[in-house]
């Protein structure tokens, strides 16, 4: 048996799942990864940031979060956003200095440990900065209103700081260490540790949770999309390949499950909707944001799920489907080939490829012995991807990094 770490960490995170109203992988990979370090031994002290109220009333006791302790929940969204990254910072250094910590493990999104000392043990664990969000949306600082310029400059700034501030690095896969120093200079050591998933929990789920309200009724074939409504997350290349797929397969339905983009750059349904013919709308069901349990039932549900990012830092949706069973298209050339074989598990296409897209949605449509076997396969693949196994790496990657406590 291994013996207890005896170490305390600090985890600052803006979405947790179990906490926060909106809850996307990101939550719920800390909400699997943060007891599992507990069941390791470690002392997990949590600061969660969110603009909607907790979950649940009153304070959770550590119990009820697999022991990991909540020490603050801090609502956001009441000050200007630029005041916002500063003061989240700021608390994120007071619980630093009002505990004796061996270690921070905080993203780089938000740029929660940017006002934190050169000393500190901090871990930022590498998932999507602003300037990778932008930079895959295509998005540049010309195309913000002038009224989001300096929150999108300091927010870069921020998240530059704390990732080269930092004692160790935590990419969460191959393609994100790669992004990371290609973008970087002078950076920390570091080590790719991927991310989690509930593996169990999420394939019994998908066979007890409900379907969400508006899931189709009948037998025709049913085409999910995960991930929210933006041109990175691959919406715009679903939609075109919807295109396609109905000309041969009229009867289908395109289900797309996640929450809207910021309007201001993302398209709006009206855009989507226009790049179908008008015999094909009727066949799109938009179900917004999607809670977890009716998300798994959802995806064990469809015929084909689709993950068709333009770019993924790692893809935590597409590995749940994986532990479901499903029928999996994804991309290649980014966070999903750390986990995705083509034509093993999943079947894989190259981003921005409505066509190939197309083809293998058809194909998995027209052939379902392939879909059932590529479901079987994923689902045998994923144990390496329960929260015992990566929380394990996690504390040895961050002794690597930092020495042994």
């Amino acid at each position: 048996m291994t013996a207890p770490r005896e170490e305390r960490w600090l985890v600052a995170v803006t979405e947790y799942a179990g906490l926060t109203e909106y809850t996307g992988g990101i939550g719920r990979h800390y909400a699997a990864l943060l007891p599992a370090l507990v069941h390791l031994g470690i002392t997990v002290d949590l600061v969660v940031f969110s603009p909607d109220p907790p979950s649940r009333t009153g304070r959770p006791e550590p119990a009820e979060l697999g022991g990991v302790t909540l020490i603050g929940y801090h609502r956001t969204g009441t000050h200007p956003r630029v005041v916002e990254l500063v003061t989240r910072a700021l608390r994120v250094r007071r619980a630093f200095r009002s505990g004796r910590y061996d270690r921070v493990f905080l993203p780089e999104w938000a740029a929660l440990g940017s006002a934190l000392p050169r000393t500190a043990p901090l871990l930022t664990n590498l998932a999507t900065s602003m300037a990778l969000a932008n930079e895959v949306a295509g998005l540049t600082m010309s195309q913000f209103p002038l009224s989001s310029r300096l929150v999108v400059a300091v927010q870069t700034y921020l998240e530059r700081r704390q990732i080269t501030r930092s004692a160790g690095l935590i990419p969460i896969s191959r393609a994100m260490l790669h992004y990371t120093v290609a973008s970087f200079a002078g950076l920390p050591p570091a080590r790719i540790v991927r991310n989690c998933v509930d593996v169990e929990t999420v394939s019994a789920l998908s066979r007890t949770a409900p379907l969400p309200d508006e899931w189709p009724a009948g037998e025709d074939p049913v085409l999910l999309f995960l991930g929210r409504l933006e041109r990175r997350k691959g919406v715009v290349d679903a939609l075109k390949a919807f295109a396609l797929v109905n000309l041969t397969h009229p009867r289908a339905r395109l289900v797309l499950a996640g929450a809207s983009g910021d309007h201001r750059f993302e398209p709006d349904r009206a855009e989507l909707l226009s790049y179908l013919p008008e015999s094909a709308r009727a066949q799109v069901i938009w179900l917004g944001h999607v809670p977890g349990d009716c998300l798994y039932s959802a995806i064990r549900a469809a015929t084909v799920t689709m993950c068709p990012s333009r770019w993924e830092g790692f893809g935590n949706v597409a590995l749940e489907a994986k532990a479901i069973g499903a029928a999996l298209v994804c991309t290649t050339g980014s966070g999903f080939d750390d986990f995705c074989v083509d034509n093993t598990d999943a079947l894989m296409v190259p981003p921005a490829d409505p066509q190939g897209l197309a083809a293998a949605i058809s194909r998995l449509v027209e052939h379902p012995e392939l879909a059932a076997r590529l479901g079987r396969t994923a689902a045998a693949s994923v144990a390496q991807f329960a929260p015992g196994p990566v929380a394990t790496d996690l504390a040895r990657a961050a002794d690597d990094l930092l020495g042994s406590r």
